[in-house]
């Protein structure tokens, strides 16, 4: 099959070079990958690279005429067959219209990764819903019915991990620099226990509950961690915390979850997610409050021998449900009409 994989994929072109802003774990770049390990041709376009390299002062919004013609360009060479679109912003529905006349046939998935209550998610999936073929979104349940279109679905993805990518064994480490890594990328509120905190505020109170807790925090107190420095913030640390900005809704979770579990550290979520649905009481740890969160922080930190087990369990139940030519494989079977997808996560296909 051939495949146009578009979104942003770290051509340093403009303004990108100066914060060096390269996403190594990025799903577009996971499922791409997968692709081609299933024997597929996968074409990347950059919209916004492309949109910024042919705008005056590299201005990216006066570019963006320019990009929607070198993407149909690039479809009329190609002629794919799929074409997967990753926070395409750039890309007008007009312009995946052609695509549909230029290459007859081609099915067009959107992917949206960030938590459906976010207005900017919802805006997204609306604007899209007549354009494509399929909308998979990280975020499970019957509230997705409402982004369907008229000729289009809307399905639940989970996050992929990658060996390629996620190549920590954190449960190996006899001992870890850190006891706990918590990475944010802004403070603004997260859920937790029905109500909000911000991560400023979480690592305030941790900080003054557990004094003893080696704990890393970038992005909060601590510079933002980007690249390599990423990778190895989780690859020495014991214990990773993910939390959501939304931890109510049914499996969500941010992709540091499935960074962390790939990466093999005991990760904590929150209990309302659901992930118990798919990992053992033995293969992760969940948390009801701040509280319950603390005490199992200590409880961990005292015995290492079981985070270790823990961890480990948890790296191999992730690899085994979630790895990327599995949820690439999951794509295509919902996209396939005539396939009966029977994965261990919610298979709803809401709309079409």
């Amino acid at each position: 099959m051939r495949i146009l994989n578009v979104g942003d994929f770290n051509w340093m072109t403009g303004r990108e070079r100066d914060t060096a802003n390269v996403d190594l774990f990025a799903i577009r770049q996971k499922l791409g990958r997968a692709a081609v390990r299933a024997g597929h041709m996968v074409v990347e376009f950059s919209d916004r690279a492309v949109s910024r390299t042919h705008a005056p002062f590299r201005l990216r919004q006066l570019g963006v005429s320019a990009c929607n013609a070198l993407f149909l360009h690039m479809v009329e060479e190609v002629r794919p067959e799929l074409i997967l679109l990753h926070f395409a912003d750039d890309i007008a529905n007009a312009s995946l219209d052609e695509a549909r006349r230029l290459s007859p046939g081609v099915r067009i998935a959107d992917i949206n990764i960030d938590p459906l209550p976010s207005p900017r998610t919802r805006e997204r999936l609306l604007m899209r819903r007549d354009a494509v073929d399929a909308a998979f979104v990280t975020t499970a349940g019957e509230a997705l019915r409402e982004f369907a279109g008229a000729h289009s679905f809307v399905a639940f993805m989970p996050n992929p991990v990658d060996a390629a990518v996620e190549t920590g064994r954190a449960f190996e480490l006899a001992r870890p620099g850190v006891d706990l890594v918590f990475p944010a990328g802004d403070d603004s509120p997260r859920q937790m226990a029905g109500g909000a905190i911000r991560p400023s505020e979480f690592v305030a109170d941790l900080r003054a509950s557990l004094p003893d807790l080696r704990l890393s925090s970038p992005g909060v107190g601590q510079p933002r961690l980007r690249g390599r420095a990423y990778f190895e913030a989780l690859e020495g640390a014991a214990m990773g915390l993910s939390l959501s900005r939304y931890s109510d809704q049914p499996l969500y979770a941010s992709d540091r979850m499935a960074h962390m579990l790939g990466s093999g550290l005991l990760t904590f979520v929150d209990a309302r997610a659901g992930f118990q649905a798919m990992y053992g009481e033995d293969e992760r740890a969940t948390y009801a409050d701040l509280d319950d969160l603390k005490r199992q922080l200590r409880l961990f930190k005292a015995d290492d021998a079981r985070r270790r087990a823990v961890a480990e369990r948890g790296w191999r139940r992730t690899f085994d449900l979630f790895e990327a030519g599995r949820v690439f494989a999951y794509l295509l079977a919902q996209l396939d009409e005539a396939a009966a997808p029977a994965f261990e996560w919610p298979c709803e296909r809401w709309g079409k």
